[in-house]
């Protein structure tokens, strides 16, 4: 039970530090915060084939991407660099896509629709093109800080062979509603 409450306490709490009352106070901040993000989902996420450490894809080259890439060598995950949609297939177990790699995401998620990949993009492009979560900038508040957003495509995460949790889904969608 604890395992499970850690993930759930730590991303309510990026969700909290995501609304408007705790905006990112510049770039470095908000590509930080979206990343955390980000690994929250991961974190709340479980995989039926228990794999470890985890295959990270990579499509684009970013802020976050780059960031995402860092943090996932420290923890020790495999950090791939994905060149073609075909490369996903059968050898990653995540799939991030910055904006600078939304070309072919309509064939990645046709693709991986019936894998136990978890999928995060950093546009809305990318949920409504199949993605199942969308790291969002958010608008920029009347003083010019920037706000994080995460979208969900409900359809494709209720399709998916992976199970998430329900308490962060429940939280999302509530976050969603904003």
């Amino acid at each position: 039970m604890r395992k499970a409450f850690f993930p759930i306490l730590l991303f309510a709490s990026v969700l909290a530090m995501a609304s408007p009352a705790r905006a990112a106070d510049d770039d470095g901040t908000h590509v930080s915060m979206l990343v955390t993000i980000f690994w929250g989902i991961v974190g709340n996420t479980f995989w039926t084939n228990g794999e470890d450490p985890l295959r990270i894809c990579l499509s684009g080259d970013d802020p976050h991407s780059t960031t995402i890439r860092q943090s996932a060598l420290e923890l020790r995950h495999r950090v791939i660099t994905l060149f073609r949609p075909e490369g996903a297939v059968g050898v990653c177990d995540v799939v991030y896509v910055s904006g600078t790699g939304m070309d072919e995401v309509g064939e990645l998620s046709r693709l991986l629709a019936d894998a136990p990949v978890l999928t995060i993009g950093d546009s809305e492009r990318f949920c409504d093109m199949g993605g199942m979560f969308c790291l969002l900038p958010g608008s920029e508040e009347s003083d010019g800080r920037s706000i994080g957003k995460v979208a969900m495509n409900e359809t494709v995460v209720s399709r998916s062979a992976l199970r998430i949790n329900p308490q962060m889904l429940r939280l999302l969608k509530r976050n969603q509603e904003r």
